[in-house]
C-alpha cells in the first residue's frame, strides 16, 4: 500500500473522529455489488458479486476513479440461483482482463449501480497484511501500550498469578490477550505463534526491521520476530519445572468488563496439560530454528525447552490431564479442551527433528503419521495441528525426509485440494466452507482451508489452489454479503463494533486496526435469536454479541499468514 493511500485513509478517519461522532454513527456503505474494499492483484481472477436484479442489463464497465476513464465493457451474466448457505441469488461480474495498477469501482450504469473503490496493484495486501500483524502489540500484556497511537493503556496484569490448586504464586506476567476478554492460553498462543512463523520461515525476505510501530523497532530484528518474542518469552514462564506446560493464566468467572489495567479479578494458573505441553514443544523448536540467526543464546534456551516439553511427554505416552483439561467446578470461560493430543505430539516431533536431526523425532513421526490420515477435513485450528506437521514435514531438506512418507503426504494433499475445489462450486461467493461449518469462530475455519489451499498451490504449483486461496480472501475482505470486510481497521467498510473490551471501554472513534472477529454463527444465538436462516448471514456488528463479533489472536494469525504470503516484497512502515 502507497504511503498517500494511507495518508487519506487517516485522514478520513481524523475528519470522522474530530466531527465529534462515533464511527457507529457513520454507517457502512451499503451496496449490492460487493468486492474485495482492498482490491486485486495484477494477475488474478477478479469478480464482482451482485445480488440485486439486473434483469433487462445488458453490461457492466469497470472505471479508472482518478480520471474517470472506462477501461473495461463486459456483459451481465446469467443469474446464478440462490444457495443453500446465503439464501441469495447472485451473478458473478468478472473482470479479470482488467490488470493495470490504479484505483477502480464497478458501475452498472443503466440502473445507477457502483461498488465502493478498490485498488488493483502488487501490493494490495500490504496494508491488511501489516495491519493485522500490528494488532498483536495491542494484544501485549503486562506492559504498558502507548505507540503514539489513540489505543493505550498503562501497564495490566503485573501480578500473574496464583496456582488455582494451592497458594503458591508464580511470574507468569507477559503474552497476548487471547481475545475480547483477557485471558491467556497456552495452546492458543502456540498456534498463533506458529502461523506467524511459519510465514517468516517460508518467505523470510519479505521482514525486515522497521515496518510496525512497535517499541522494539530499530533493534536490527524484523519486527515480526520481535512481536512473536513477547509470546514466547511468556510460554517460556508457563513451563513447569517437569517439562510440562500450565494451560492457562484466567480468571475464575466472567465478573464485568474493564480496561486491561483497571480489571480487578484475580488471576489464577491452571494445572499442566499434554496438549499445552506439545504444543509448546512445536512451536520452541520451530521458534528456536528461526531465532538462531538473531539470538544464539534465547534460541539455545528454547531449544533446551522444548526438550525438556518433549522429555515430559515420554514420561507421559497417554494424554494428561486424563481425557483432557477440563475447566474445574465453578470455572467459567475459555477452556480450550482437546481430547486428543496425537496431533500435537507429531507436530513436536516433526519440528524438534527439524532442529536436532535426531533421529528418535523422525522416529516417532514415522511410526504416527499414518494413523491420523494425512491433511483431510477439518481444517487447521487450536484443536487440529496435524496438517502443521505434514507441512512442515514437507519442508525438511530432502537428505532428511522419507521418501514414503513425503509421497503418503503429497497425494493427500492434492486429494484434499479437490475437495475443496468441489465445495467451492456450491455457493455464489465461492468459498470453500459447508453450511455446517458456521459455527463459532468461522472465519478462522475459513484461513484454515486457506493455509491448506496455498500449501496445495505450493506442492503442484496448480494455479486453481493460488486462485481459491483469494476467492477466500476475497470474501474476507467485502466480496461477502455485508459488504465489508470481517476485520477491524480498513475504513468505514469493516467491522466497527467487535467485542473486544480494550476498544469498548476505551471510548475510542475506533477498535484497534487489524483485528479478524469470528464470523457467521448459526449454532450459537445470542439470547435465543437467530440472526438469519441461512448460515453464512448469522452475523451482525455489534460489540455484544461476542458468538459473532469477538476477536481473537487465533482468528487474526492465520490472516496474517495467508494476507502476508499474498503481501509484496517487504513491507514499509507507513505509520
Amino acid at each position: 500500500m502507497s504511503t498517500i493511500k494511507l495518508l487519506v485513509s487517516t485522514i478520513v478517519l481524523l475528519v470522522i473522529a474530530c466531527s465529534g461522532k462515533k464511527i457507529n454513527d457513520f454507517p457502512a456503505q451499503k451496496s449490492p455489488v460487493k468486492v474485495n474494499i482492498e482490491g486485486y492483484l495484477p494477475s488474478g481472477l477478479k469478480s464482482a458479486i451482485v445480488t440485486k436484479s439486473l434483469s433487462g442489463v445488458e453490461f457492466f464497465e469497470i472505471v479508472n476513479t482518478e480520471n474517470n476513464e472506462i477501461v473495461y465493457t463486459g456483459q451481465i451474466p446469467e443469474i446464478e440461483p440462490a444457495d443453500a448457505v446465503f439464501g441469495e441469488p447472485a451473478y458473478k461480474l468478472d473482470f479479470s482482463n482488467v490488470s493495470g495498477s490504479g484505483t477502480y469501482k464497478v458501475l452498472i450504469p443503466k440502473i445507477r449501480l457502483s461498488s465502493v473503490e478498490f485498488q488493483i496493484s502488487n501490493d494490495v495486501y500490504n496494508r491488511a497484511f501489516q495491519t493485522s500483524l500490528e494488532s498483536f502489540y495491542y494484544q501485549r500484556c503486562g506492559t504498558k501500550i502507548d505507540n503514539g497511537t489513540s489505543w493505550s493503556h498503562s501497564a495490566c496484569h503485573l501480578d500473574d498469578a496464583s496456582f488455582f490448586d494451592t497458594n503458591k504464586e508464580k511470574d507468569v506476567s507477559g503474552g497476548w490477550h487471547d481475545a475480547g476478554d483477557y485471558g491467556k492460553y497456552s495452546v492458543n498462543t502456540s498456534v498463533s505463534l506458529a502461523f506467524i512463523l511459519y510465514l517468516y520461515d517460508h518467505q523470510k525476505y519479505k521482514f525486515k526491521d522497521g515496518q510496525l510501530n512497535i517499541p522494539e523497532n530499530g533493534n536490527s530484528v524484523p519486527d515480526l520476530l520481535d512481536e512473536s518474542k513477547w509470546a514466547l518469552k511468556w510460554l517460556l514462564k508457563m513451563q513447569s519445572e517437569n517439562g510440562g506446560v500450565y494451560h492457562k493464566v484466567q480468571k475464575k468467572k466472567w465478573t464485568g468488563e474493564y480496561l486491561p489495567q483497571d480489571d480487578p479479578d484475580a488471576r489464577y494458573i491452571y494445572e499442566v496439560s499434554s496438549t499445552a505441553t506439545a504444543g509448546f514443544a512445536a512451536v520452541s523448536a520451530l521458534a528456536s530454528r528461526i531465532f538462531k540467526e538473531f539470538n544464539p543464546k534465547f534460541a539455545d534456551s528454547l531449544k533446551t525447552a522444548s526438550e525438556r516439553a518433549w522429555d515430559f511427554l515420554e514420561k507421559k505416552p497417554n494424554i494428561f490431564p486424563e481425557n483432557g483439561f477440563k475447566n474445574p467446578e465453578g470455572v467459567k470461560g475459555g477452556e480450550y479442551g482437546d481430547s486428543n493430543d496425537s496431533d500435537e505430539r507429531l507436530w513436536a516431533s516433526v519440528e524438534l527433528y527439524r532442529l536436532t536431526k535426531n533421529e528418535k523425532y523422525h522416529t516417532y513421526f514415522l511410526d504416527n503419521y499414518k494413523k491420523l490420515h494425512g491433511p483431510t477435513p477439518p481444517p487447521l485450528s487450536w484443536k487440529n495441528v496435524k496438517e502443521f506437521a505434514y507441512f512442515s514435514y514437507l519442508n525438511i531438506e530432502n537428505a532428511y525426509k522419507d521418501n514414503e512418507a513425503t509421497n503418503f503426504i503429497t497425494e493427500k494433499y492434492k486429494r484434499y485440494g479437490a475437495e475443496l475445489l468441489r465445495r467451492s462450486e456450491n455457493n455464489n461467493y465461492r468459498i470453500v466452507l459447508d453450511k455446517d461449518e458456521f459455527y463459532w469462530g468461522s472465519n478462522s475455519v475459513l484461513l484454515g482451508y486457506c493455509f491448506s489451499l496455498i500449501q496445495i498451490y505450493e506442492i503442484t504449483q496448480d494455479e486453481s489452489f493460488k486462485n481459491l486461496a483469494l476467492e477466500q480472501l476475497n470474501y474476507l475482505l467485502g466480496r461477502n454479503p455485508f459488504g465489508f470486510a470481517y476485520l477491524t481497521g480498513l475504513g468505514k467498510n469493516s467491522i466497527r463494533q467487535p467485542y473486544h473490551q480494550f476498544s469498548n471501554e476505551l471510548n475510542s472513534f475506533l477498535p484497534v486496526p487489524g483485528m479478524v472477529v469470528g464470523g457467521p454463527n448459526s449454532k450459537n444465538k445470542l439470547n435465543g435469536i437467530s440472526l438469519s436462516e441461512y448460515p453464512g448471514k448469522a452475523f451482525e456488528d455489534n460489540h455484544k454479541n461476542y458468538m459473532v463479533n469477538e476477536v481473537a489472536i487465533n482468528y487474526t494469525a492465520p490472516f496474517v499468514f495467508v494476507s502476508g504470503y499474498f503481501s509484496f516484497k517487504a513491507i514499509k512502515n507507513n505509520n
